[in-house]
Parts: C-alpha cells; structure tokens; sequence
C-alpha cells in the first residue's frame, strides 16, 4: 500500500467520469518531490514528465526510488503495479468506446498491451494500432504500453482478465497480497502461465477483487466478470484458442483512450484507419505444438509494471510534454501514481 506522506485531489477517468482521489498536497506543481534542505523543486520544470497527471506519491524504499521510478518488485518500500482498469472490458475503457463513437462515429473495441516493434526507436510503446479479427466483426484500436522479447512483429498481446502472467507475475502469490502481489489466493485457479484459463467456465473461480478491493467495487468491476468478457467478446477461444489477427496497422491514439495510459506519442499519424496495414499471410497457429504466435492475438495480464512506465524507455523527441510515460497504479489497480518526477528533489 502506498504510504501518503504529504492532500492533493487526483482527478482520474473511471466509467467515463472523474473520481476524485485523496492523496496529499494542495499544490499542482511538483512540490510533493521537494524534500529536505536541498530541495529543489518547487516547480515542475526540472521532472522529466511535467505537467502530467496527479496521482498519489510512492516511496519504494528511498529516496531515489518514487515517482517514474517506484519498483515493479518488493524492495522494502511500495510497488508500482499495471492499472486494472486498461483491462479489455472494463467499465472505464467500455465508456471510452461509448465516447469515441459518440465522436467520430466508429465503433471499435479499446485495449492496450505489447506490440512486438523492432523497427520503431521505442519498441512500439505508445503507438496505437487498429486490428481485424477472424473472431469478431468489431475492430480493436489498441495502445502498446509493454515489450516483451516473446511477442513477435505481427502479434498482440492484449491484457485481458487472467491472460495469463508470462514471465513475471504480481497478480498472485507473493506473500503479501496487496503488498507485494495484487490479489490474495492461490495461484492454481489462474490457469496456464501463458494464457491464463482455458475455458469461460474456469472465469468462475478467480477471486473477484484484488485484496485492496473497495476501488474496483467502487466502479464496479470484478476479474471474474473480465474473464468472462474476454471470452463472449472473441478475444480468446475455448480450449485456450487465439483468434488470428487478419490486419494490423498503426493509427493515431484516440484521447479516450490515451486518458486511460497517459503516455501519447508526438509522431502519430492522422486518423483511425491504417494507411498500409500488414495482411495476415496464415492462420493463427499458435495450438500447433512448435509453431509461433505470428498472426495471433494473444493475451496476458501480469499486473506488473509495464515498459512503458520507465524514464529509460521514452524519449522527450518522440512523447509528448506530460504524457511521457504510462502512468501506473497502485495495489488496488485503480488509484494511480504520480510520475511527474523520478526521485525527491526532481534530480534524476
């Protein structure tokens, strides 16, 4: 849990409203970070993402590890976590649907999740892409957040409810739920460690709520019903099936759903249908035993930390001024984490 030391009101975008958020301190500068006799920030012009949005301080174990740079892991102090709701489905990303076709007109389903990118100078984190599937008549407009060296050049890996940990996992089983995992229980109800469970029917014995659960009641979300979602709305089979990805191409972020991630890249191009998107050249094969993910959209969901939300993954040229970084969550999935600055005294 995060230990609030200095109240300020975080505005934060749930079910398409703002939920306003205890925290600490009135200012809406970066004073939070000024601390001790050498402080020296009493404005925001010396934090690498400036001017982004509010959210409660974290102090992971010292001085130098708040902010942009509070720990993916326990190190003695709090963790920073991936927020639960970008999760496919949830209340606050199906009201960013509900506006963006009350805007443009164009029904789309919003994720977020790992674009495998080598030929982009960030790995694809912050870029948007629009993809078709064998599996639904509804477009996905998605936001890559994440890296992942096991999610290939024309794959996504979408964060669904239980998708699946992969190679890290701060959902579940640590010895500290709400500390140093977000929820309580045994791992064992949670499937595969890739893909998370196999069938909707297995949904039914996740637990509910992370063990710090009021916010996502609050909103009312609950994992067991995310599970379900993924499973009703195509993005993953019986059997542990992935759909196949049939086109996929890089679209301008939509602000619904930037608001979601908070990071947005500066070199976008214009409008939500790709220019030249990349045709699926087979079916998703990712069930025949040996075969790759290529073509398929896969899933996960860690709740960890993603790429994204780290300083030495962005780029001041490529991001745009506040919107640097994802902005991630607290153990509850929902309360998110001030990242205007690194450490206290804005100097790193």
């Amino acid at each position: 849990m995060v230990r609030q030391a200095v109240i300020f009101v975080l505005p934060s975008v749930v079910a398409g409203q703002d939920l306003f958020l205890s925290a600490r301190t009135t200012n809406s500068t970066c004073a939070a970070y000024a601390q001790g006799p050498y402080a020296k920030c009493d404005t925001c012009e010396s934090c690498f993402n400036a001017g982004a949005r509010q959210g409660v301080l974290c102090q992971g174990g010292g001085l130098a590890a708040t902010g942009y740079l509070c720990p993916p892991d326990a190190q003695g102090g709090d963790m920073a976590f991936a927020c639960m709701d970008w999760t496919f489905g949830s209340s606050a990303m199906q009201a960013a649907e509900s506006q963006f076709k009350a805007t443009t007109g164009d029904q789309v389903r919003f994720g977020v999740g790992t674009f495998g990118s080598g030929d982009d100078p960030l790995k694809g984190i912050g870029n948007c892409y629009r993809i078709t599937t064998n599996t639904s008549d509804i477009d996905l407009i998605v936001q890559s957040i994440n890296t992942g060296s096991d999610v290939a050049g024309d794959q996504f890996d979408l964060q669904v409810g239980d998708g699946g940990a992969g190679i890290f996992d701060a959902c579940v089983g640590g010895d500290s739920p709400g500390s140093n995992t977000m929820f309580p229980g045994s791992k064992d109800v949670w499937g595969n460690q890739y893909g998370g469970v196999s069938n909707r029917a297995d949904c039914a014995k996740l637990p509910k709520y992370p063990e710090q659960n009021k916010p996502m009641q609050t909103v009312g979300d609950d994992l067991v019903s995310l599970c379900e979602y993924s499973f009703d709305q195509g993005m993953r089979g019986e059997g542990g099936s992935n759909p196949t990805i049939l086109s996929i191409g890089r679209v301008q972020c939509p602000e619904e759903l930037v608001q979601m991630t908070q990071i947005q890249r500066s070199d976008d191009p214009f409008g939500y249908v790709p220019a030249s998107p990349l045709i699926a050249e087979h079916e998703c094969q990712s069930n025949i035993p040996g075969m790759q993910n290529n073509w398929c959209l896969t899933r996960m969901m860690d709740c960890r930390k993603p790429s994204g939300a780290w300083r030495s993954n962005s780029d001041e040229d490529l991001t745009m001024a506040g919107r640097r970084l994802v902005q991630t969550c607290t153990s509850d999935g929902y309360t998110r984490i001030d990242n205007q600055c690194g450490c206290f005294d804005c100097d790193c």
